[in-house]
């Protein structure tokens, strides 16, 4: 069969993908490149690009540049070369190398504004099948056909069902219940600057202090993404900006650099609780989750829109070889292993940044230091691209 005519063959299947974010355009991008009409929908009446700044590893990139992606995203984004783990005073406590990962595997490592990715991803893709302001309210089944209801008042139907919609996915509920989130015990600020000039735009960093974090990616385009985590105390929704950075003073180098340049008048501030997904849930009948959707993670690894991105890719790989309804039913199979090993992980790594106790944060910071760099570059490699 020629790809002309298996592109005509999929032409009356009807699937619907739910949810405008990465992992749902990343999804319409693969269904369309093998053929497939897959109609997208998008509860919000814009395809936001909620967040700042977003990091995309080795795996991600091979990825881009096997779908022809790769040559729009190094037009915006930032190639890094290193991202070093850090104290509150400057001090190094590890580093991973991204050159040698370039160089061994030729797919960099870069950090880019999300935006940047969702325009990317929205010019991939046939925009004319995307509907805005559609919620899923309601799903039923009627002999092997989806009834799906939206809270505009449409009722309209489906052979099969792709849930992309996030880490509170009406999808997810609809299908499996109220999957409780795990509340990480920690939240988040984000903001996107200007990066200075006497801050190296190709190399990155996260700081521990004592149940606080920060972190440092230069994005591209004359930006720097930062980020601060701090141990749920209660509170922290109502602080101002000014009120945040000062919280977070104590850290030395770039972050003093940046916070003294800093207009909080002008630049905008993201404010979220961190949580994760207490169980991962990808596939039932006809309808399969996508990214956060079905195994939402946590930050600590940069892998959260990358799995989205894996798990698109890896199921239009199945569709090369197996039908819809094989394909959805092989799809826990290709990904359950690699997304619960990135979330526990990344757990982890969360509930070793926020020790409560000096003492045993003091001995965390001396054993990071006692780490060999090669065991540490091993490890990381071996995360990243699923060794």
């Amino acid at each position: 069969m020629t790809v002309e005519s298996a592109k005509k063959e999929h032409n009356h299947e009807r699937i619907l993908i739910v949810g405008g974010g990465v992992a749902g355009l990343m999804t319409k991008n693969r269904l369309e490149a093998l053929g497939y009409k897959p109609v997208l929908v998008e509860k919000a009446d814009v395809l936001r690009s909620d967040g700042a700044g977003i990091l995309l590893g080795a795996n991600v990139l091979k990825i881009f540049r096997e779908c022809g992606l790769e040559d729009q995203l190094l037009q915006y984004a930032q190639p890094l070369n290193e991202i070093r783990s850090l104290d509150d005073r400057g001090r190094i406590l590890g580093w991973f190398d991204l050159e040698k990962i370039a160089r061994e595997t030729s797919y960099p490592t870069v950090a880019v504004h999300r935006k940047r990715l969702h325009e990317i991803l929205i010019r991939s893709v046939d925009a004319d099948s995307i509907h805005l302001s559609h919620k899923v309210i309601a799903v039923t089944r009627l002999n092997s056909v989806y009834h799906v209801q939206f809270d505009n008042g449409k009722v309209e139907e489906y052979d099969y069902i792709i849930g992309a919609d996030g880490l509170r996915s009406n999808v997810r509920d609809i299908f499996f219940g109220n999957i409780p989130l795990r509340d990480a015990g920690y939240v988040c600020w984000r903001f996107v600057c200007d990066l200075p000039t006497e801050i190296e735009s190709a190399s990155s960093c996260e700081c521990w202090g004592n149940n606080k974090r920060i972190g440092i990616f230069p994005i591209g385009e004359g930006k720097v993404y930062c980020f601060m985590l701090i141990t749920t105390v209660g509170g922290e929704e109502k602080m101002d900006f000014k009120e945040v950075i000062e919280c977070f003073n104590e850290f030395q180098g770039d972050w003093q650099i940046i916070t003294k340049k800093l207009d909080t008048n002008t630049t905008e501030l993201l404010y979220g609780p961190i949580a994760d997904l207490s169980e991962i849930v990808l596939q039932t009948e006809r309808m399969i989750l996508v990214g956060d959707a079905g195994h939402a993670t946590t930050p600590n690894l940069g892998q959260g829109a990358a799995m989205g991105i894996e798990g698109a890719y890896v199921f239009g790989e199945l569709l090369k070889k197996y039908s819809l309804d094989d394909a959805m039913k092989l799809y826990p199979k290709a990904r359950l292993r690699r997304v619960g090993n990135i979330r526990d992980r990344s757990w982890l790594i969360g509930k070793l940044a926020h020790l409560k106790s000096p003492i045993w944060q003091a001995v965390r910071n001396f054993a990071m230091r006692r780490i060999p760099h090669g065991a540490n570059q091993r490890e990381f490699e071996k995360t990243i691209l699923n060794k």
